[in-house]
């Protein structure tokens, strides 16, 4: 006998997909960090932060997905709580730059636990070889999406920008990597 969640898997369109599994790792994500009293978003800025150098609001809005009046009030919460610092970009006197500051850091090395156990288990049972190519397949696919909107609705801001894409060129046009 077959589940409902396995006739949906077997009706589903690749777009179904993504918005049922981004569903299933917010309310997962969710309910480990309800006693953080911090939100899916705000663990994933944290996340994003901890990867690298300080990024600018523009920078940090991209790598969420989101647009950037939600990520400066996320930011502004989060700084509040003493887990970000912001500060002028030395080479732009108008950007700014946002970091973690070490409680923010040892507040996100203590949440990594929870992103590491939840990949190893939404996983579970794949080969490197299908990671990366479910992974490459969504870029590419995400890209098309970009593709569209920007021939859809010429001047809305893309996720990602494609050097190799002209204005007003059809999706068909372009070549995606």
């Amino acid at each position: 006998m077959i589940n409902s969640s396995e006739i949906g898997l077997r009706l589903s369109t690749t777009g179904m997909l993504i918005v049922a599994a981004r569903r299933s790792i917010r309310q997962l994500i969710a309910a480990k960090l309800v006693p953080l009293d911090i939100t899916p978003h705000q663990y994933w800025m944290l996340m994003i932060l901890g990867k690298g150098a300080p990024m600018s609001l523009g920078e940090l809005t991209r790598a969420m997905w989101m647009d950037n009046p939600t990520v400066s009030r996320m930011v502004l919460q989060m700084r509040l709580r003493g887990y970000l610092a912001v500060g002028s970009e030395p080479t732009h006197g108008r950007r700014i730059r946002i970091r973690l500051t070490p409680e923010g850091e040892t507040f996100r090395e203590q949440l990594t636990g929870i992103g590491r156990n939840f990949q190893e288990n939404a996983q579970k049972g794949m080969t490197p070889t299908e990671i990366a190519s479910l992974h490459n397949g969504l870029c590419r696919y995400i890209r098309n999406l970009d593709a569209m909107v920007a021939f859809e609705r010429p001047g809305t801001p893309l996720r990602a920008r494609h050097s190799h894409q002209k204005p007003g060129m059809h999706p068909s046009q372009i070549s995606v990597i």
